[in-house]
């Protein structure tokens, strides 16, 4: 069994400018186990590739002591964008059976749009946000329900307030009707229906047809008591508004809820109880799988001999943690003073 322990330099990435206001934003402190499960590794098999997200730092978390412990030797890898932070490992005739990868880390997850100004975002950033992606479709259909959600909106903000309403008061968080869970617009659009995944499938579609950027973010949920083991994953979104930079949009939460307050509060704010992993869909790794791109980054993916391995499952096991004083100050700059919309 193999431990990798990374450094506070590996796992940081550059972070977005983070504005301090006169509201000081909620954080939890936890310590963490990922536990990346393939359920069944292949006998006879003459290859194996596997490659498991990682958390990394982000403008509203802090990620520190990441340690991967996996029966196979590999390296820490990062897409080539920049977006994305993973372990990879290959080898040659592994043995059968299931297969375990634990990620040991602590974190410190902040309020998110308490306050703060986001760093402007750059052109790249901003046109990977705003083009179709497989599932994230721009139809003439989205276009056309997006163009008569928007009808009188004048602002992006306003655009963009109209479209999560919409989303909010229309799609059901629904975990029974097939299909769900895939982030499938057309199919959202047909049965208003479905999780996270594909609520903020449609929000983002809805968003991109109003050339608002509009990007996928996926972790997991932290439950309120201060220990305990999380099963499944939770997304969210994230909008760039010029006057603001990427703003916090959670609509699969506030339309679990009827308290006007809390989807007010959950379209330009989020509570510290997430942890973030990954950013993006149709996601390319490196070195490429033959799936060519993943739908999205919270699973483990794998391959024998070049084809995929499923089934695989994920466990997020987590504690409350001390606050450490480095942790729970933001010492990245500040940049004005302003509550998010």
């Amino acid at each position: 069994m193999g431990r990798l322990t990374l450094t506070a330099a590996i796992v940081s990435t550059a972070a977005l400018a983070v504005g301090t206001g006169p509201l000081q934003p909620a954080s939890r402190s936890i310590a963490a186990t990922y536990v990346a499960t393939i359920q069944q590794v292949p006998g006879g098999l003459s290859r194996l590739e596997a490659w498991v997200p990682l958390p990394q730092d982000s403008a509203d978390q802090t990620i520190t002591n990441v340690e991967v412990e996996s029966p196979y030797p590999g390296e820490v890898r990062r897409q080539r964008d920049g977006a994305n932070l993973y372990y990879y490992f290959s080898t040659d005739r592994p043995q059968a059976g299931p297969l375990e990868v634990r990620v040991r880390f602590q974190a410190v997850r902040r309020e998110a749009g308490v306050g703060r100004l986001s760093q402007a975002a750059s052109p790249s950033e901003l046109e990977q946000s705003l083009r179709a992606e497989k599932l994230v479709t721009l139809s003439p259909r989205v276009r056309e329900i997006s163009r008569q959600v928007t009808l009188g909106a004048t602002t992006p903000e306003a655009r963009a307030r109209a479209i999560y309403d919409f989303i909010v008061n229309t799609m059901t968080y629904d975990k029974v009707v097939p299909g769900w869970g895939q982030g499938d617009t057309e199919r959202a659009c047909d049965v208003l229906k479905g999780n996270c995944t594909d609520i903020h499938s449609y929000f983002m579609s809805l968003a991109r047809a109003q050339g608002i950027p509009a990007r996928f973010i996926i972790g997991f949920p932290l439950k309120p008591d201060r220990q305990g083991t999380v099963e499944g994953y939770h997304c969210w979104a994230e909008i760039y508004l010029p006057d603001w930079g990427w703003v916090p949009v959670d609509a699969s939460d506030a339309s679990k809820t009827k308290d006007e307050k809390k989807r007010s509060y959950l379209f330009g704010h989020l509570d510290p109880d997430r942890i973030q992993f990954s950013v993006g869909r149709d996601l390319r790794l490196d070195p490429t799988p033959c799936a060519e791109t993943l739908n999205y980054f919270i699973y483990p993916y794998a391959e024998g001999d070049g084809k995929a391995i499923a089934p695989v499952s994920i466990r997020l096991e987590y504690r409350d943690h001390p606050v450490a004083t480095a942790g729970a100050s933001d010492s990245r700059g500040t940049a004005g003073g302003r509550s998010a919309p």
